[in-house]
């Protein structure tokens, strides 16, 4: 059973708006049930042809002409379109203030949340909350709003059936508990229904994710056969379970709307049972009881449709939770260069029993070039993760300037500290836009992050220059000119510290030595960290540590490694550089 708690919580900054939204249906309830008596009365007043008595409940007039009657059904009529706007109005704007805040909510605890928290996200889950259960969880928010308005319109009506006649007022109350009553039990079908289409919603969007991602191979190796099959049973569970959320709920409806008709007559029998002289209120009870029952089959589907959109609305709530309960942790004091780095023991793991990083200790001074290798699993990643801060260790210290690194600022730490990953990561912009990436840099700071990545004279040469648009899938750019792309960028703010993911790994020899170069000239004033799979990559390193089964088997100069036996004797005759 999903709670109705974290609906709750979202609507609880709208109470007052709610409140107004109440307030205007039940004064266009009264309206209505006015317009249903004078409607009646008119028809009687008029199959007359002279004025006669007005007759609801305590109301007693004679005399009443039916135009009068008519013109006050008018009023009444105009004041409850009035009313129905106002709640329309209302509604509207609760539910996108609801659906603005949580997405921003979400975009703010994902943004917010450490690496680790981020780094488990399942492919396309983010984009799933985002777009398919914000959705929903925004129609369960207009769904309650309008349930509290038909359940407003309802006791209004109930009321004035009460005034013309009792009887059937109770009848109608109990009918409609009663119904409400039997048909719950749907509810609680459609609420698992609804979670187990979300769940296998969001395995159909990591997989519509990786078709993208992959299609250039899937069209190489021949497999979109394959994969076409793939996305077609996800897409059939998928069906199946909209399917039974749709028939249950439909059944609902249908189920309700004839047990009403059946009980309208029966009221009718009642009333015809007990007496009934009143021409006039009988046909207006039998208007009234048709609007209240509409109402009540409002508020019914209301309920149904809550228990389809709630596992969406608790689905939001606890990934809020989750990025909340991760949120880096971020430091106060001043960074304002980087002198030396150091690891202590540190050793990091995963899972329980598998260290990723263990017991590693090393000490850089400013300036110095450090490359990193080791095969693969070795821990060359996790330690790219701990420099950068994006984990903290589990064990052991990280020291920057003889300081625990968790201490510093967040916005000192991103000002000194950058990263070049392995893959350039374009964003949809233009050029300068990404070397800029969303940070405050002048446009004199951005050609020189380019003229350091030997960049800026083939920007130059392009049609828009540094306005060229370009992105993650564009064809604008070769791999190497992506790269120093995101080389500039990784400059564009004078590093102290610049982390290096194999950047060359998949450049052409050109590409490296410009990489090479940009590199080799910050030397001295900036610490630099290769991670390098070629080993032409380590020609400007002072010092190479590899790493082998996450431990540091040895950080010395390349000419010192070269005899010493190990891994990086052997790959380096592997590599043919001996």
């Amino acid at each position: 059973m999903v709670s109705r708690a974290p609906l709750v919580r979202l609507v609880h900054g709208h109470r007052v708006r709610l409140a107004s939204s109440a307030g205007l249906a039940l004064l266009g309830g009264l309206a209505e049930s006015v317009v249903l008596v004078a409607i009646v009365q008119a028809a009687v007043a008029l199959s007359s042809d002279r004025p006669g008595s007005f007759e609801a409940g305590p109301v007693h007039l004679v005399r009443v002409s039916a135009s009068t009657v008519l013109m006050v059904a008018l009023l009444a009529t105009l004041l409850r379109l009035a009313a129905a706007l106002g709640v329309a109005l209302v509604n509207a704007r609760v539910t996108a203030d609801v659906q603005q805040e949580m997405r921003v909510a979400m975009f703010e605890a994902y943004i917010d949340a450490d690496w680790a928290a981020q780094s488990q996200d399942r492919e396309g889950g983010l984009q799933q909350v985002i777009g398919v259960e914000i959705d929903r969880a925004t129609g369960a928010v207009l769904t309650l709003a309008t349930a509290l308005a038909a359940a407003c319109s309802l006791l209004m009506l109930v009321g004035a059936a009460f005034a013309v006649e009792p009887v059937a007022a109770v009848g109608l109350i109990f009918a409609t508990v009663g119904l409400f009553l039997v048909l719950r039990p749907i509810t609680g079908r459609l609420r698992s229904f609804a979670a187990a289409r979300s769940n296998d919603e969001l395995m159909m969007m990591q997989s519509l994710n990786e078709l993208v991602r992959t299609a250039e191979e899937i069209r190489v190796h021949g497999v979109g056969e394959s994969d076409k099959r793939r996305l077609a049973s996800e897409a059939f569970r998928v069906r199946e379970w909209v399917f039974r959320l749709q028939f249950a709920s439909l059944s609902a409806s249908s189920l309700y709307q004839g047990a009403a008709l059946g009980l309208i007559v029966v009221a009718l029998l009642v009333v015809n049972a007990v007496g009934a002289s009143n021409l006039a209120g009988t046909g207006a009870i039998v208007l009234i009881l048709l609007r209240a029952f509409a109402y009540s089959q409002q508020v019914q589907q209301a309920y149904h449709q809550l228990g389809e959109r709630l596992p969406s609305v608790a689905c939001i709530e606890d990934r809020l939770a989750s990025y909340r309960s991760a949120g880096a942790v971020a430091g106060g004091v001043a960074l304002r260069s980087v002198e030396r780095v150091e690891l202590r023991g540190v050793s990091y793991s995963y899972r329980a029993g598998h260290a990723a990083i263990d017991d590693v200790s090393f000490g850089v001074d400013r300036g110095e070039v450090v490359g990193v290798v080791g095969p693969s699993g070795a821990g060359k990643s996790t330690l790219v993760q701990l420099l950068l801060r994006l984990r903290a260790p589990d064990q052991g210290r990280y020291l920057v300037n003889g300081r625990d690194a968790a201490e510093f600022a967040a916005r000192d730490w991103a000002r000194l500290v950058s990263f070049l990953p392995q893959q350039p990561k374009l964003i949809a912009g233009t050029v300068a836009e990404n070397i800029r990436f969303l940070r405050d840099v002048t446009d004199q700071r951005i050609v020189s992050a380019a003229r350091k990545a030997h960049l800026h004279e083939e920007i130059l040469t392009w049609r828009d220059g540094y306005e060229t648009m370009v992105g993650q899938r564009a064809d604008a750019l070769s791999g190497g000119q992506a790269q120093r792309l995101c080389l500039a960028r990784a400059l564009v703010t004078d590093p102290e510290l610049l982390v290096l993911d194999e950047p060359t790994s998949a450049l052409d020899a050109m590409s490296e030595h410009h990489v090479q170069l940009a590199l080799g000239a910050l030397r001295d004033r900036t610490t630099i960290f290769i991670i390098a799979h070629r080993f032409s990559t380590l020609s400007i390193c002072d010092r190479v540590l590899v790493l082998n089964d996450g431990r540091a088997e040895a950080m010395e100069t390349r000419e010192l490694l070269a005899g010493a036996g190990g891994f990086y004797q052997e790959a380096l005759e592997l590599s043919g550089l001996t």
